[in-house]
């Protein structure tokens, strides 16, 4: 019964796991972390986060896409993608408990484990190095907007393109062409262009 349960547990932690900064945790902060989140499914399209609610939980994303979006009237502006394993939130309003700018949307069907502030207030209270952790990864976030912010300031569409082609290929073509499009701040004919133009094999010099 005790290897079963070790292996139930081993199998119970693996997504976390997969997250490299918390590689090294012991398998007994794991499990805490663990048993404190609660496991959750979303189907496409659903809201997983609303503009203007309060994001009172951190996401723990095991499998699917999701996008946080901006709304200007009628108009929707892609603001980042996050693909597994990643963790997110809105997260000034999590931090801060204001309003949320943006809205997180489950691009595909997705699945994930979720974890409350209180909650969370618990795990730092239990897992020391927990809080050092999640400064490192903020810190990564913040770093991961600077390095947007200046590939629309430095790199054309297609280099921006390339770079998340690179970045995610398998999971790429699950993601609409305008979502895409809006991500790279160009229009979908203009996306169509470069897709075209990577696509193109390149004429062997003779």
């Amino acid at each position: 019964m005790y290897f079963y349960n070790q292996l139930k547990n081993n199998i119970n932690i693996e997504y976390l796991k997969r997250i490299p900064q918390f590689s090294g945790l012991k398998d007994s902060h794991l499990n805490l972390l663990n048993e404190l989140t609660k496991a959750e499914e979303y189907k496409k399209d659903t809201v997983l986060i609303e503009r203007d609610s309060i994001a009172d939980k951190l996401i723990f994303l095991t499998s699917g896409i999701v996008s946080s979006v901006y709304h200007k009237q009628k108009k929707r502006f892609t603001r980042d993608f996050y693909f597994p394993p990643q963790i997110f939130t809105e997260q000034e309003s999590f931090i801060k408990k204001t309003a949320s700018k943006f809205s997180v949307i489950a691009v595909s069907d997705v699945k994930c484990r979720t974890i409350t502030s209180s909650d969370l207030d618990i795990a730092y209270n239990q897992i020391p190095r927990l809080r050092n952790i999640a400064y490192e990864m903020l810190m990564v976030g913040f770093i991961n907007i600077s390095n947007r912010l200046e590939s629309l300031l430095t790199q054309n569409p297609e280099q921006r393109y390339r770079n998340l082609l690179k970045e995610n290929p398998k999971l790429l073509h699950k993601i609409p062409l305008k979502m895409i499009a809006s991500y790279l701040g160009v229009t979908d004919v203009a996306l169509s262009r470069i897709r075209k133009r990577i696509s193109r094999p390149k004429k062997q010099l003779t």
